[in-house]
């Protein structure tokens, strides 16, 4: 099979033997992939597979059901599946666990289900799961053209019209808005903090992936038993804590991340997500971003456009042609 092969930082591709599934995996061609941060650090060398995962670089990926394992029941040959992988997305197959796949939702295609596991997954664990979101509450969401961003306000926009975020141009906020934003703050423009506290708005979760500077600033801004989530620290991994806003407010900061989990860990996630997230979609109420799609081949061109930070919503990688 073609893969994207990875040498001091360098994307190429390569090409390497098909491996068979094992007994609880489906082996998957894949159509589709996106690239994600999390890419982009690993071609560094900072985010290396976890062990047993594949070591090619890729998150999620769309394609379609080749092989399954013995213990496989609930895929068979041919299915249109989509699945949050540990690695494995830049290749023309992988092998996955079976609790961590879902089928192609009704209205997405093939192709654009390889924009959906990761982002998906993320925002429903951190702002579902471990937030405990509640209908009509209030919700920051830094980064809000980013895929995670974009997904998140497509998702909210259904449960609550309270939903603010920041952006780094006028372009970004007003697509943001256009998906269903109330408030995009360009964050080269405006404090965020200084805006909450000017408007006397308290801020139920905020969902961050800046950290550095935003964390003192987030937790002033925060209501009381306001609960604030890190999925990264593009603006650095320290940052100041007032100890007594955390206390005073009884407020709940936490992190995850989605890559070095279990199977089972992530099959809970993945369970949920078909259950509550799924329906949205195929009733026309939840659609992917799609900045631009690029061919496998391309994945330099692809990474260099995330590096720069000026797309709006998820890169895509053509892996076979786009079939549906």
């Amino acid at each position: 099979m073609k893969f994207i092969n990875c040498n001091d930082g360098k994307l190429y591709l390569d090409q390497r033997d098909i491996e068979d599934p094992n007994s609880n995996q489906l082996q998957i061609e894949i159509t589709s992939t996106s690239v994600n941060r999390a890419d982009i650090l690993q071609k560094k060398g900072h985010y290396p597979a976890p062990p047993g995962e594949s070591d090619i670089i890729g998150l999620e990926c769309a394609g379609i059901v080749r092989k399954i394992g013995g213990n496989v029941k609930k895929f068979k040959e041919g299915d249109q599946v989509c699945a949050i992988l540990g690695g494995g997305g830049y290749a023309e197959f992988v092998n996955v666990d079976v609790q961590q796949v879902m089928p192609v939702p009704t209205g997405v295609s093939l192709a654009e289900a390889g924009a959906l596991p990761e982002t998906i997954l993320t925002v429903y664990e951190n702002i579902f799961n471990i937030s405990n979101f509640q209908k009509n509450e209030t919700v920051l969401i830094h980064g809000g053209s980013s895929g995670i961003g974009t997904t998140a306000i497509s998702i909210l926009k259904n449960y609550t019209p309270n939903i603010y975020v920041t952006a780094g141009s006028a372009d970004k906020c007003q697509r943001c808005m256009d998906l269903g934003a109330k408030v995009a703050l360009n964050y080269k423009e405006v404090d965020f903090e200084q805006y909450f506290e000017e408007k006397k708005i308290k801020v139920d979760i905020i969902l961050d992936m800046v950290g550095g500077d935003y964390v003192k600033k987030n937790l002033k801004i925060l209501n009381k038993f306001g609960r604030l989530t890190y999925i990264a620290a593009l603006g650095g991994i320290k940052g100041e804590v007032n100890l007594l806003h955390v206390m005073n407010k009884q407020l709940k900061v936490s992190g995850s991340t989605l890559r070095s989990r279990s199977p089972e860990e992530k099959g809970r996630i993945v369970d949920q997500v078909v259950k509550e997230i799924w329906p949205l979609i195929e009733q026309g109420k939840y659609k992917p971003t799609i900045f631009q799609t690029f061919k496998l081949e391309d994945v330099t061109a692809a990474h260099a456009m995330m590096e720069k930070s000026e797309h709006i919503g998820k890169i895509l990688l053509e892996v076979k042609g786009g079939q549906q």
